[in-house]
């Protein structure tokens, strides 16, 4: 069936098709369209030589019209060999010539089109066993991928001469049957060279190549699902979401296999090192889950999980991805010391983190009796990534928070050239003289550098500087605490403290009146700001008792953005299609919002639900749910008696599609993913919101019609929760350890949701429910009518190294 599918394809004639190009062709010619693109990171390019077209049904109809293979790019702003590739690539006039002449050039920002990233970053891991950005394409005019890879050096330049390139173009030599090219160009000029003399192969090729990509990606598609899914939902069909294999036993294999990953000398998991906050959250949550929990894992391993969790956070606490002078957190470290980050700060993985900081100092005093302080440790953290996050270099404008902050910037003012980490690295000399101005002792400088690990040839390891653009140049990491400082220099410890803190806001002013900031992503992105929004909140309302003041900001911020997306971004009135857009920039985006914005934005409101009561958040909260479940549930319910197997599109399995049924091409895949990355997978997140709707539902409902009503919407939202997990069931039972978010769910499916009911203004029973670190799925239900109250209360925190946490 498949090879008459494609036999079709190729039979349908195009009269102003030329051999491989566009003789005769009745379009325009082509020009850069990049301007009328909603993203910034496309808008970027508008002045680049490459008549880059969007993603729309003319661009496809010319490139079928004209037999011309797309080239697609997928790319990111704050990453720096995206930066690179449009430097030394698409500004370049051979290259771009060579684009416009031989390809449809397509420009993709994955932060807008996450549905095509994903489905193309399994391509690109399966055909060279390696992903991620830039993503570079050649797709056949039906969008059937031809070839790809990461990072491909500009023709000409230092990068193409690296054995690194070499290799990458290898594979392109592989493709089409001939020797290697180390360059962009060079790449381009051999899949044209394919296309054009073996183009019934390539298309072949292609079209098999994303079938099987297809078959590969029916995760979600297998699990049991369960009955039900209407709106009066039976003991019976509540009983058959019950009935698979996922049981607590799937946490003890998870985090046995999570023992086996971990790194007992760097820690962290593999090479390059990603913080990876979904893991780190639950080997925290094990040890605040319900008994039966560690009856099945047993003590000792909860205290290994907590200790691999604890020294992990430590090490990203006081390495390279911390911006120690400034605040927030760098995306990863390509070294397995955590010393060498890429320097990128992704706004939604801050906060994230923040949440994991967060349960790490709730904790800190568990099991001891005392009370909470600021003194804990990662209180400093937490308190550092909040105020980030709701500062100015974060919020937008307008309201919301901006996607990122970029990895390349000018070094000093008036330059022409951008360097990865200019805004953060430091040569020996240039810290020596900032932090010497003005100070009278001679110690200064050397205790600063000691702390920081600042050397006289810098510290960036020569194979992790492949282009020799970090000679001399400095990350700084804690090396050394107050005490072993105090030894080494014969210094009270008191003493040293009060120099690196000196040092600390001396190198912070140098940097803010010298050097240009990285530019920002100002991308107001609805997922992003879900997870902000739930980061903010929950800390919020857990230093309340600490930092009046902040809390209430934190707290403001959290709800400027919510209303900001829903005033922009949110059309209440649309119940016909999707009401949500993705993002606002400058104007809310063409794009609609996804499966993913929905489960953050969600998760969102109803920690903010949480933090203040207002039952505004949770109303709208519900709104969201009831569109998300319309647009991207995939219910077992619905499937058809005539022909009960599952399509690529519609399983009939349980689970929410990353996307809605129709999409521009049928070459765009629907996913369902349960997997946690960088991001907790949309799948564990739908179900905690589900569980905590329902079960809110539940607590509300009460005599009459409506409470009828609420109580069988409460049902339905509790078996959709179910269905969910059960629909990565098969997926689970393998690789437990991959979907740590689900296993959280099956927890709350197998011992309930935990349900707090406190009254309003009881700050005892408010103050135990917000400092209590998360588990399985929880509510606060709110009961009298009193009024939620700040009452500050003098706290003094010691004055210790925020980085070093000593």
């Amino acid at each position: 069936m498949m090879r008459a599918q494609l036999e079709q394809r190729q039979q349908r004639q195009h009269p102003e098709r030329g051999a491989a190009g566009a003789e005769g062709s009745a379009f325009p010619d082509l020009r850069n369209r990049a301007g009328e693109s909603d993203s910034p990171y496309v808008r970027l390019h508008a002045d680049t030589p490459v008549a880059w077209q969007m993603l729309d049904a003319d661009t496809l109809d010319r490139a079928k019209a004209e037999n011309k293979p797309i080239f697609m790019h997928i790319g990111f702003l704050a990453d720096h060999l995206c930066h690179l590739t449009t430097q030394d690539s698409f500004s370049n006039p051979a290259v771009a010539a060579f684009l416009n002449d031989a390809f449809i050039p397509i420009l993709i920002d994955r932060e807008e089109r996450p549905d095509l990233d994903t489905i193309y970053q399994n391509y690109s891991e399966a055909v060279n066993a390696t992903g991620g950005w830039p993503l570079n394409l050649f797709l056949t005019p039906d969008l059937y991928p031809i070839f790809g890879g990461t990072y491909w050096p500009g023709p000409g330049t230092e990068h193409s001469t690296t054995a690194t390139a070499a290799t990458t173009a290898a594979a392109a030599g592989d493709a089409a049957g001939e020797e290697s090219y180390n360059d962009f160009l060079a790449i381009a000029k051999k899949i044209h060279t394919f296309w054009v003399e073996q183009e019934e192969r390539c298309r072949r090729e292609a079209f098999e190549m994303l079938h099987k990509l297809q078959d590969f990606a029916q995760e979600g598609t297998f699990g049991g699902g369960g009955g039900g899914g209407g709106a009066a939902i039976s003991s019976t069909a509540a009983a058959a979401a019950d009935s698979g294999d996922l049981d607590l036993d799937q946490l003890d294999e998870a985090l046995g296999r999570i023992i086996k990953m971990f790194d007992p000398v760097d820690y962290g998991f593999g090479t390059p090192k990603f913080p990876n906050p979904a893991r780190l959250s639950f080997l925290l949550r094990l040890a605040h889950f319900p008994g039966e929990v560690a009856d099945v894992i047993g003590d000792k391993e909860v205290e290994k999980a907590i200790s691999m969790a604890i020294a992990t956070l430590r090490r990203i606490r006081d390495g390279g991805l911390r911006d120690h002078l400034g605040a927030g957190f760098m995306r990863f470290s390509v070294t397995s010391d955590w010393s060498m980050p890429h320097f990128e700060k992704m706004v939604g993985e801050n906060a994230l983190l923040l949440g994991v900081f967060l349960d790490a100092w709730l904790g800190a005093s568990r099991g001891t009796g005392r009370e909470l302080t600021l003194d804990d440790e990662f209180a400093d953290v937490v308190l550092e990534l909040a105020d980030y996050l709701t500062g100015p270099l974060v919020r937008a404008t307008k309201g919301g928070f901006v996607t990122s902050e970029a990895s390349d910037s000018f070094y000093r003012k008036g330059d022409r050239h951008m360097r990865e980490g200019a805004y953060y690295t430091w040569t020996r000399r240039e810290f020596d003289q900032v932090v010497g101005v003005g100070s009278n002792d001679d110690h200064a400088s050397s205790v600063a550098a000691a702390y920081w690990n600042v050397q006289e040839d810098g510290n960036v390891p020569q194979d992790q500087d492949l282009f020799d653009e970090f000679i001399n140049q400095n990350v700084l990491s804690v090396n050394a605490d107050a005490t072993e400082l105090s030894k080494q220099f014969g210094v009270p410890p008191w003493e040293i403290k009060r120099l690196v803190s000196t040092a600390r806001e001396k190198l912070r002013a140098h940097q803010e009146k010298e050097r240009p900031r990285p530019a920002r992503d100002e991308k107001v992105l609805v997922a992003t700001n879900g997870i902000v929004i739930a980061a903010l909140a929950r800390t919020a309302a857990a230093v309340r008792w600490f930092d009046a003041e902040r809390a209430a900001s934190y707290l403001q911020a959290a709800k400027d953005a919510a209303a900001f997306i829903k005033e922009n971004l949110w059309a209440a009135t649309n119940t016909e299609t999707n009401p949500l857009r993705r993002f606002f920039y400058d104007r809310p985006s063409q794009t609609l919002a996804f499966a993913d914005d929905y489960a953050f934005l969600i998760d969102g409101l109803l920690d903010l639900y949480t933090a203040t009561s207002e039952q505004e958040w949770l109303d709208w909260a519900k709104q969201l749910q009831d569109t998300q479940t319309r647009l991207f549930y995939d219910s077992p319910s619905s499937k058809p008696r005539s022909n009960p197997n599952p399509s690529p599109r519609h399983a009939h399995s349980g689970g929410f599609y990353s996307t809605e049924s129709e999409t521009l091409s049928p070459t765009v895949l629907r996913l369902k993913s349960g997997m946690d990355k960088a991001q907790p997978s949309t799948n564990a997140v739908s179900a905690s919101n589900l569980f905590r709707l329902g079960t809110l539902l539940s607590c509300a409902a009460g005599g009459g019609s409506s409470g009828d009503d609420q109580k069988e919407e409460s049902e339905s939202y509790l078996l959709q929760a179910r269905e969910t997990i059960n629909a990565f069931e098969a997926e689970i039972l393998q690789y437990p350890w991959l979907f740590v978010g689900l296993l959280t769910a099956v927890v709350t499916s197998r011992l309930g949701v935990k349900t707090v009911e406190v009254q309003r203004g009881d700050e005892v029973g408010l103050r135990r429910w917000y400092t209590t670190p998360r588990a399985e799925a929880g509510v606060l239900v709110f009961t009298g009518e009193g009024e939620i109250k700040v009452q500050q209360k003098q706290q003094v925190s010691g004055q210790g190294l925020p980085a070093a946490g000593a």
